[in-house]
């Protein structure tokens, strides 16, 4: 039942990064590909990565009003694949996205990653 409720939360806090009215700011980099910024209101930096052919595609990093690194991951045609990493001052929650859904979560405290 904690897992279902972290995997919600994650999922939940992803779509919502994503789903905020911020400004993007696009560069072309080939025809077909677009790196994209959004931005918080504060002027950090949000969200970064690409889109090709109008879908997120590869490497996605989203950041805290801070500028704190939350999360990073890849997408493969809009849709979010491989290991996905959340960041948060306790605990690093590492997801694996299969087909656009979760297949697996590992959680690990802070405390355990700096040997404390």
């Amino acid at each position: 039942m904690k897992n279902l409720a972290l995997i919600f939360g994650l999922i939940l806090f992803t779509s919502f990064g994503f789903a905020q009215e911020t400004e993007a700011v696009g560069e072309q980099i080939s025809e077909n590909t677009v790196k994209v910024t959004y931005y918080h209101s504060n002027g950090k930096v949000m969200h970064q990565g690409n889109y090709i052919d109008g879908k997120a595609d590869g490497l996605w990093k989203s950041f805290d009003e801070t500028g704190n690194l939350v999360s990073e991951g890849s997408f493969e045609q809009g849709k979010k694949t491989g290991l996905w990493n959340f960041y948060t001052t306790k605990a690093l929650n590492a997801v694996v996205y299969s087909d656009n859904a979760v297949a697996d979560v590992k959680k690990f405290s802070t405390n355990a990653l700096a040997g404390n």
